[in-house]
C-alpha cells in the first residue's frame, strides 16, 4: 500500500497515483530523477534548507516563473516545504512526513545523511516499507566514496572525457550533463523496481547509486572491447573505429553530420557524391576495407562536400536514404518542427500571467498520460504551511514557533 490515500480525482490518475516522495536532493540528479516520477504521477514533496533552498536556485539570469531557469527545467510537480535537519525539532518533523510517505531520495556526500540522522538505519525503524535512494558520486563505501563529485569530474573519472574531443586535441567533457542526467534515470528505474518489490516482498530497501557506475554504460560497447581483448579505445573526434564513413562534414556554409551504417548506404552515398564507381571499388566496397583505407577517401569526401552547401546535400543524401542531420543549435532545434510536433515544451503560466517555457516529457503511451495538469516549479517554501499541517499535523501557532526558530520558514 502507498502511503497516500488522498489522490485528488480531478488529478493524473496513474500507478504511482498515491505514491508520496520526499525529494532531499540538491542541483541536479537527484531532483532530476524526482521530477520524472512526478510527471508519472507521484506527489512529490520537495525539502530545502530554510537558508536559500536547493543550490540552483540563485543560478540567475535567467529565470522565469520567479526561480531560475535551471531550477525550474527540474523541479516540476513538486511542492515545497523547508527544514532544518540540524535542529531536534527539524528531524522530528521530517520523521513525521517519513511516516506518511513512500519514497526518499537524496545526493548528499556518503556520510552526511548518517550525520544528520536521516539514513536509510534511522528512517526504516520508522517506516520499514520505505524505499531509500541514494545518490552519490562514487557509492556509499570504497574508497572515493568521500570525495566530493559533479558530473564533470565523474565524467573524467569514467573514461568518457578521454575518448570526447579532437583525435589530436585536449579532452573535452560532453556538453550535456549526462553523469547526472544518467544516475537520475537509473534512480527512476530503481526506484520502480523497488516499489513493485516492496508488493512482493512487503518490506522497502535502499537503493545505492554511483554516479561513476551510472556514467559507465553510456560506453558500455567501448568498454566490452576492453574487457574482451584489451582495446583502449582511442578519441576519434567525430569519427568512429568500425563504421565508416562517419564524421562531420562542412559543406561551402554549414556542417552535416553523415553515418554509412553498411555498405549499401556507401554506395548510394557515393552516387550522391557524383562518384559511382567508388562504391564498387575494392578498396572502399566492403566497411573492412574502408576502415583500412580511410584517409585517403576520407580526403576525397571533404573535398565533394565544398562543393554545395548544407542544404543541398541534405536534400541530395535525403532523397538517397543516407543518414544525415545539419549540426545546429539549441535554439534551432528547440524551434524546429519536430519539437513542436512531438509536444516538447510545455507553455504554462505564473501566477502574473507571465509565459513559463519548460522543457516537456519524452515520454509517450498510448493508454496513460505523464505530466499532465503540471504544476508550476515552486517558489522556496511556498508550501511549507499546507504540507506541515497535513501531514504532521502542525497548526499555526506551533508552525509559528518553528520559523521563530529556524526550523522552518514559509514563502
Amino acid at each position: 500500500m502507498s502511503a497516500n490515500d488522498n489522490t485528488s480525482p480531478s488529478a493524473l490518475v496513474t500507478s504511482l497515483s498515491g505514491v508520496r516522495v520526499l525529494d532531499l536532493g540538491r542541483v541536479l540528479a537527484a531532483p532530476f530523477a524526482a521530477q520524472v516520477l512526478g510527471d508519472l504521477g507521484a506527489e512529490v514533496i520537495k525539502i530545502e534548507r530554510p537558508d536559500g533552498g536547493d543550490d540552483t536556485r540563485p543560478w540567475k539570469p535567467p529565470e522565469t516563473g520567479g526561480n531560475s531557469a535551471y531550477f525550474a527545467s527540474i523541479n516540476r510537480n513538486k511542492r515545497s516545504v523547508t527544514l532544518d535537519f540540524g535542529s531536534d525539532e527539524g528531524r522530528e518533523v521530517f520523521y513525521e512526513l517519513v511516516r506518511k510517505s513512500d519514497v526518499v531520495i537524496q545526493n548528499f556526500r556518503p556520510g552526511v545523511s548518517e550525520r544528520l540522522g536521516i539514513d536509510y538505519g534511522s528512517l526504516k525503524t520508522i517506516r520499514p516499507e520505505l524505499i531509500y535512494c541514494s545518490i552519490s558520486g562514487f557509492g556509499q563505501q570504497g574508497p572515493l566514496s568521500k570525495r566530493a563529485a559533479y558530473d564533470y569530474i565523474v565524467q573524467a573519472f569514467s573514461g568518457v572525457m578521454s575518448l570526447t574531443g579532437e583525435v589530436d586535441g585536449d579532452p573535452v567533457r560532453c556538453a550535456g550533463a549526462i553523469s547526472d542526467y544518467g544516475s537520475g534515470i537509473w534512480a527512476v528505474i530503481s526506484i520502480l523496481f523497488a516499489l513493485m518489490e516492496r508488493d512482493r516482498m512487503g518490506r522497502g530497501q535502499h537503493i545505492d547509486l554511483s554516479m561513476l557506475d551510472c556514467t559507465l554504460p553510456y560506453i558500455s560497447h567501448l568498454i566490452g572491447n576492453y574487457l574482451a581483448a584489451g582495446i583502449n579505445p582511442p578519441r576519434l573526434g567525430n569519427g568512429h573505429t568500425s563504421i565508416v564513413p562517419m564524421d562531420v562534414y562542412q559543406t561551402q556554409d554549414r556542417p552535416l553530420m553523415v553515418m554509412c551504417g553498411n555498405d549499401g548506404m556507401f554506395r548510394r552515398m557515393m552516387t550522391a557524391l557524383g562518384a559511382p564507381e567508388l562504391g564498387e571499388d575494392p578498396r572502399y566496397a566492403l566497411n573492412v576495407n574502408r576502415a583500412k583505407n580511410l584517409p585517403e577517401l576520407q580526403e576525397w569526401i571533404r573535398e565533394q562536400f565544398k562543393t554545395d552547401n548544407q542544404e543541398g546535400w541534405l536534400a541530395r543524401l535525403s532523397e538517397a536514404d543516407i543518414p544525415v542531420a545539419p549540426v545546429r543549435s539549441v535554439a534551432e532545434t528547440m524551434d524546429s518542427d519536430e519539437i513542436r510536433d512531438r509536444q516538447m515544451i510545455l507553455e504554462l503560466e505564473d501566477p502574473n500571467g507571465e509565459p513559463v517555457r519548460l522543457l516537456g516529457s519524452p515520454l509517450k503511451f498510448s493508454e496513460s498520460s505523464v505530466a499532465q495538469n503540471v504544476k508550476l516549479p515552486p517558489r522556496l517554501a511556498e508550501h511549507t504551511r499546507e504540507v506541515l499541517a497535513e501531514l504532521a499535523g502542525i497548526d499555526e501557532a506551533r508552525l509559528q514557533q518553528l520559523i521563530k526558530r529556524g526550523v522552518t520558514s514559509v514563502e
